[in-house]
């Protein structure tokens, strides 16, 4: 897994250098600020200020504070040493200052990095993986698993790398000092890393299984915020309310759990460190009593090098306690990554789409988690031609639509477009012949003048916009708005009604103009006079075009080209509405089901 998160870092490699180089000044200047008390305290006793038994500390000392050292002048010496301490004091806080300065930034520009690098792969992955995750789970993983995985990538770099630096300088003054104390404190380290590895399992599971949990919170906030005038129309509220105590409660237990089991390491650390610390008290005791191997200012120097040896050593082993956590979101983030894109997917050669003659389905299967969608879908619509999909609710017309720009790849059998397969057409070729106005229209918290010009907006003068929006019964109503085509239309376009939102759509496709459309019919919740301009609008925007129509309406469909009746993804009849209504099928029902007699052929407007 660290492997996978390098290489975040790699762009912003100056600023972890940087860091690192501070990191290590830092803790050898903190060092050297402690190997300093060995002469003040020498001297304090009336001792040679400069100990020859501390091995290459004490030459490090003679290097650099020997000339300070005046045995005839014990006060102007501990002036000296006060003086190096403060300076040395002040220019470690000067590089402490600068790595945490260089740490926060790599750490909020590696997140940034990892969060828009998760955006970028989401957004290109096939239909499918949406309908199978919920949003919330979406949300949680693009904001705060992301926000989870910079604590291992950066945070714990950062500041382990300090800590490991302080290890390493204590150490090497500690060896200088008495390497037989040393050996003997360094047992410390396996006592607490074989202490803490059955911990950290558990700790990285939990953390996993607490992903989840958060991303099942965040669905039920956003499912009651999208859905909230259903809740309210329903007075729902408490059912709601009670949903959301749930998943708050489970993630809030679970939390809990982790936190009780991390919270195990700082004192479980300190404790063996203490023991070992009053341990080595004993020991060296012994050194400069009995062996006289030691001095008992280089004693204090070696026990105050091990008690700050303690704060970076609890540090470090806090490490794996806290990276379970984001190593737990990081998987959560490379499922995402790993996640097959349509790009990757796609073997589409063809660059360049045009369409002159036809699309055509041939036998055409698609099942989805194993249940058969569409079976055996064999149709052709010649260029300019309106085919009308109707049946009951579940019997894949939707999905029948879908393939056709290959939001699902068929199981079996293939479509055509102008006698080439669509598998052999690269996904952005083949989709941008074509233009989707849903039932369910999808606005953006944008103008009104980008939601018309949807993914292009630095293409289309506004007199094209203006254009569009006047052919689809747009223009007058959006004239109205406070700021005209520069009105912001709130999030999914709360500031409309309904008509006003799908005459909006209906200029973005009309804007575009792409020969080919596919409409889920837009009349069906609309009330008279909007469901009048829509269709006005919808009878410009299916001018010259093929269409693929789902018809909730029957009536609007009485001058379709083909109409083909699906059941449980079957083509149970097919023909014109005359045609049909003259075979008393299937269609003859659902039509008289609509209009109570099935002679009733004329009514509402033709598509």
């Amino acid at each position: 897994m660290y492997r996978r998160l390098l290489p975040y870092l790699r762009p912003h490699a100056w600023r972890m250098g940087a860091t690192m180089l501070c990191n290590i000044g830092a803790a050898a200047l903190d060092a050297f600020t402690l190997a300093l008390l060995i002469p003040f305290l020498n001297i304090l006793f009336d001792q040679p200020a400069i100990s020859l038994k501390a091995g290459w500390v004490s030459d490090l000392l003679n290097a650099t504070v020997g000339t300070l050292l005046d045995p005839a002048d014990k006060m102007g010496s501990l002036r000296g040493v006060i003086f190096i301490v403060v300076l040395t004091m002040l220019l470690k806080n000067l590089l402490v200052w600068l790595s945490s300065s260089l740490g926060a930034t790599l750490q909020e520009y590696v997140t940034r990095d990892l969060r828009n690098a998760v955006y970028r792969h989401l957004v290109k992955l096939p239909l499918g993986y949406f309908t199978r995750m919920k949003s919330g789970q979406i949300l949680s993983r693009i904001i705060n698993d992301t926000a989870e995985t910079r604590v291992v990538l950066t945070h714990l770099m950062t500041h382990s790398l300090r800590s490991v630096a302080l290890v390493i300088s204590y150490l090497a003054f500690l060896i200088g000092i008495s390497w037989k104390l040393t050996l003997i404190s360094l047992f410390v380290v396996p006592v607490i890393v074989g202490a803490m590895q059955p911990m950290l399992r558990k700790l990285r599971k939990g953390a996993r299984r607490r992903g989840a949990v958060h991303g099942e919170m965040t669905s039920v906030v956003q499912e009651t915020v999208g859905g909230i005038r259903l809740v309210k129309s329903f007075g729902a509220e408490q059912y709601e309310e009670r949903r959301f105590l749930e998943a708050s409660g489970t993630y809030a237990n679970s939390t809990v759990k982790l936190t009780r089991l991390a919270y195990l390491a700082p004192p479980l650390t300190e404790a063996i460190g203490t023991i070992m610390a009053l341990f080595l008290l004993w020991i060296g005791a012994q050194e400069v009593l009995l062996h006289r191997t030691m001095s008992g200012a280089d004693l204090i120097a070696f026990l105050m090098f091990v008690l700050r040896l303690l704060a970076p050593l609890k540090q470090l082993s806090q490490v794996p306690t806290l990276a379970q956590s984001s190593l737990a979101s990081a998987e959560r983030l490379f499922d995402v990554l790993d996640a097959p894109a349509e790009t990757q997917l796609d073997k589409g050669r063809v660059a360049t789409a045009t369409f002159e003659r036809s699309v055509a389905f041939e036998r055409v299967s698609f099942a989805y988690d194993g249940e058969p969608v569409l079976q055996n879908v064999s149709f052709t619509a010649p260029k300019g031609s309106v085919v009308a999909l109707v049946g009951p609710s579940g019997a894949g017309k939707t999905t029948l639509v879908d393939i056709i720009p290959r939001f699902y790849e068929p199981d079996r059998g293939r479509i055509t477009l102008d006698g080439v397969d669509t598998r052999e057409i690269r996904l952005d070729a083949l989709r941008s012949l074509m233009g989707i106005v849903g039932q369910d229209t999808v606005l953006f918290n944008d103008t009104v003048r980008n939601n018309i010009a949807y993914g292009a907006a630095g293409k289309f003068a506004l007199e094209r916009i203006e254009e569009a929006a006047r052919a689809a019964n747009a223009h007058q109503f959006i004239a109205e708005l406070p700021e005209g085509y520069e009105t912001l239309l709130g999030e999914r376009g709360t500031r409309l009604s309904g008509g006003q939102r799908q005459r909006i759509a209906i200029a973005r496709a009309l804007l575009h103009d792409p020969p080919i459309l596919i409409l889920d019919e837009a009349t069906s919740a609309l009330d008279t006079e909007s469901e009048r301009l829509v269709q006005e609008a919808i009878e410009r925007l299916l001018a010259g075009r093929t269409v693929f129509v789902i018809a909730h309406r029957l009536s609007t469909i009485v001058h379709a080209d083909i109409i083909l009746v699906l059941d449980r993804g079957v083509v149970v009849e097919r023909g014109t509405h005359t045609e049909l209504m003259a075979k008393k099928g299937v269609y003859n029902r659902l039509y008289s089901l609509q209009f109570r007699e099935p002679e009733v052929a004329g009514v509402g407007a033709g598509v």
